[in-house]
């Protein structure tokens, strides 16, 4: 009798639930038995089932023990083809020790699930102050459950928005085939839960009169427990955790119990916490990142700074204005560390101001890690109404704007000196002409020499002046506003005779050569000249103080083009700025010496007559800036402007 006991106390040492015990205390009643037909049936107070081991037997007159506890337990064992020598006056005794060791396991599972649930609910606490995405916690929990209870399968179904349907949220296991599923509130047993509020057991849901054929599509799903998932505003959805039928087993998978039922009941009301929680969180985020998409999406440079001025949010424009990257390259850093400076007052007086609930407003100069400074309208405002202590800083770029009325006076300015010119031009001329009648008079009149000498140099420098007035008269000229074909030879030639001189004076020395052959291009001749002369005007700011100081220029026929071109011996334009050059108020000017328009107005001008500029290395050194112009056609009659 010892033998099977010492086995029972084994197994009941390493079994984890009631049924697995009963189904090793059959094999060792058969073992005991010499290798007999043991069928166990047993009944306790949350579970009951049966158990058989041993070959199939033919006798007809088994024999038969039964156990009864005082609490309600039954354990009835049935042994057939026992040998004689068998003890039957002991088997019951290993039986009721047997039933004893039953209850102490389930005891011990019950405990071992208790702390799993405990266990389980402190970390979905955890999941739940750490606010995770709902499915995420669905899923998590749903896993979790399925364990705990020894299911295969579990579904979370929420209701639809119209009122009259469930949408099955998130699934584990092998209730992943209700995935998707819509059940209606009115025929479906889980729709029942919801309707009614009350938790459903069935130990086969596929009986049920209500259940809903999608619910398991497969047919193999059998015990369900079903509870309703209750939040602030009633009855959100519910909760179902199934067993299913085990392939190749004739044996129905258990019934759930009572026990479980509040396990998951406990469980569901943490779901339905969450669900709650993850709402309210999903609603702040998305008003969160719809507000930072309105800061971000504004053209303004916006910032969020503490009291102290460090920056804690900046936006799309900000970063551009500051000259950085991304967001995170300013983050943590002070304003007065990302260049900007109030004009007439230190930084933290405007920050105290806007902190004691006066806004500032006021011009600031940014100073940017490039050395390029941007100027702009500035307003701090303190933000009492969600946290005193931080500061929203508005800034209006006027950069662009300031150079545009700069640009624009300067335009009038040189309207009013062509017109200036062009007059005193007109007053030139008349003496000019005198004198060098003067100078043919003295020739014809004369027969010294050293006289007629002196008269033919005066005759020559009255044309070399005289030259340089019908320059200064075309570039006067007022702008064309008919498209005419036009020389760039005389162009080249009008720009180099009014600067030759002033440029030899500054060691500037000046070259040309120009294509006989090149053909008239079509275009607006005062704009094509203003081309030539902002890029021989950015040619002579590159060489100014170097040796040699060299400017070329060239024309040059190209098979239905005209090329035009301009070098300079100066230092090149850096690699990293080249794809800038010829962006509006861009410059490597100072404040006083351009406004980043030059290479802006001779791209628009090239470009509105089918042209090309581009810019290459030079032979000398510096660089090297190429016009292509298409040839104007023959047939196209107007008069040429020079």
């Amino acid at each position: 009798m010892l033998d099977p006991i010492r086995q029972l106390l084994s197994e009941a040492n390493a079994a984890k639930e009631p049924k697995a015990f009963w189904l090793t205390a059959a094999r060792v009643l058969s073992e005991w038995s010499g290798g007999s037909r043991v069928e166990l049936t047993y009944r306790g107070l949350g579970d009951s089932g049966t158990a058989v081991a041993g070959p199939e037997a033919t006798i007809s007159d088994p024999v038969h023990v039964e156990v009864h506890d005082a609490e309600g337990r039954v354990v009835a064992v049935s042994i057939a083809g026992a040998p004689a020598a068998f003890p039957i006056a002991d088997l019951k005794g290993v039986v009721d020790i047997a039933s004893h060791l039953a209850v102490m396991v389930g005891r011990r599972a019950s405990l071992e699930r208790e702390r799993r649930l405990g266990t389980f609910l402190v970390e979905l606490s955890r999941w739940l102050l750490a606010a995770p995405d709902r499915e995420l916690l669905l899923r998590y929990t749903l896993q979790s459950l399925t364990s705990l209870v020894d299911a295969q399968g579990a579904y979370v179904a929420l209701r639809n928005s119209d009122g009259a349907s469930l949408r099955v949220a998130a699934t584990v296991g092998r209730s992943a085939e209700m995935e998707g599923l819509v059940l209606p509130l009115d025929a479906s047993v889980t729709g029942r839960v919801v309707t009614s509020g009350e938790s459903f057991m069935s130990e086969n849901i596929q009986v049920e009169p209500d259940a809903h054929p999608g619910a398991s599509p497969s047919g193999t799903a059998r015990a369900v427990m079903i509870t309703p998932l209750r939040t602030s505003n009633g009855v959100a959805g519910a909760v179902g955790v199934v067993r299913f039928v085990v392939p190749e087993s004739a044996t129905p998978p258990a019934a759930f119990t009572l026990v479980e039922l509040q396990y998951v009941s406990a469980v569901a009301a943490h779901i339905a916490g969450g669900l709650e929680l993850a709402e309210a969180l999903a609603g702040v985020r998305s008003a969160a990142e719809q507000a930072r998409a309105m800061v971000n999406g504004s053209p303004l440079p916006l910032a969020l700074v503490d009291r102290e001025g460090r920056v804690e949010q900046l936006n799309a424009a900000g970063c551009r204005l500051f000259g950085i990257v991304t967001e995170a390259k300013g983050l943590g850093k002070h304003l007065e560390g990302l260049g900007l400076s109030p004009t007439g007052f230190p930084l933290h007086l405007v920050l105290a101001q806007a902190l004691a609930g006066k806004p500032w407003h006021g011009r600031v100069l940014v100073t940017r890690g490039d050395g390029e400074r941007r100027i702009g309208d500035c307003t701090v405002t303190g933000l009492a109404g969600a946290d005193s202590t931080h500061l929203l800083v508005a800034l209006y770029d006027r950069t662009d704007e300031l150079r545009a009325e700069r640009e624009l006076v300067a335009r009038e300015k040189l309207a009013t000196v062509g017109e200036i010119a062009s007059g005193v031009a007109h007053e030139v001329n008349n003496p000019l002409t005198a004198i060098r009648m003067e100078a043919e008079l003295l020739v014809r009149a004369n027969k010294d020499p050293e006289t007629t000498a002196a008269a033919v140099t005066m005759t020559r420098e009255v044309d070399r002046a005289a030259r340089i007035v019908r320059s200064l008269l075309r570039l006067a000229r007022r702008a064309d506003t008919t498209p005419t074909r036009v020389q760039m030879n005389e162009l080249v030639r009008d720009v180099v005779e009014i600067r030759q001189r002033v440029l030899r004076s500054e060691s500037v020395e000046i070259r040309s050569e120009m294509d006989g052959a090149a053909p008239a291009v079509l275009g607006l001749g005062q704009e094509l000249q203003q081309v030539v002369i902002n890029l021989v005007t950015n040619a002579e700011h590159a060489i100014r103080g170097r040796t040699p100081a060299i400017i070329q220029l060239m024309t040059q026929a190209r098979d239905g083009w005209v090329r035009f071109v301009v070098e300079d011996s100066g230092p090149g334009i850096p690699q990293e700025i080249r794809h800038r050059i010829f962006d509006p108020f861009f410059t490597t000017k100072g404040p006083d010496e351009g406004t980043g328009l030059g290479l802006a107005i001779c791209q628009r001008v090239v470009s509105e007559v089918g042209g090309k500029i581009w810019l290459e290395e030079s032979a000398l050194g510096g660089a090297r800036f190429v016009v292509e112009l298409p040839a104007a056609p023959e047939s196209f009659e107007a008069t040429t402007v020079g």
